[in-house]
């Protein structure tokens, strides 16, 4: 099965001294061997929904084996919260995203998880909020992280023994533990 991981530092796991981010665990915790899995991180750092719709096919094509099942997994949200990015882009720019994803793959989205900065916490919970929306128009599974993160007070220590955006390795396990739960169905049944 092969797995690409589309997003941004969040998705990349920036801050993560275990160098794993939440990608990587849930790898390792599905295929503890490595023999089942290919996955690909795609997530880049500051890439708002802009970059990702600019890159993602290309770099899905590229990787992809027709022969082998595919999951697309993307997260993205964040750097347009931090750069301020009109509302209304961001909003058309993942619509255009998840529409062409799942018009040629199966595809799964993840909601920004939270920020320490209000002003920007608002806008990734306002984000999150119409993503939400998009995917349910396009019938994609989504899972809110941003919500549930929000209220865990050890996510909100990880960010806060960090840069405030990203989690530490801690974080990055706490955020793992949360999707895992998600994704495992769409991939369990293709490992045995």
């Amino acid at each position: 099965m092969q797995l690409l991981f589309i997003g941004d530092s969040l998705t990349s796991g920036v801050s993560d001294s275990e160098r794993l981010g939440w990608a990587g665990r849930i790898c390792k915790q599905l295929d503890p061997q490595g023999a089942k899995l290919t996955a690909y991180n795609l997530g880049v750092r500051a890439s708002t929904t802009a970059h990702i719709e600019s890159r993602w096919e290309k770099e899905a094509a590229d990787r992809i084996n027709p022969e082998a099942p595919v999951l697309l997994i993307f997260c993205m949200g964040a750097p347009d919260a931090v750069k301020d990015i009109p509302f209304g882009q961001s909003k058309v720019c993942a619509e255009s995203i998840l529409h062409n994803a799942k018009s040629n793959y199966a595809t799964v989205f993840i909601t920004p998880p939270p920020m320490i900065d209000e002003e920007k916490d608002k806008r990734t919970e306002n984000l999150s909020a119409e993503f939400i929306k998009i995917c349910s128009k396009l019938d994609i599974p989504c899972l809110d992280i941003n919500s549930p993160l929000r209220e865990n007070p050890a996510y909100i220590k990880a960010l806060k023994e960090s840069d405030g955006v990203h989690p530490n390795a801690e974080g990055y396990g706490i955020m793992a533990g949360v999707i895992s739960k998600f994704i495992s169905p769409y991939i369990l049944p293709h490992l045995s």
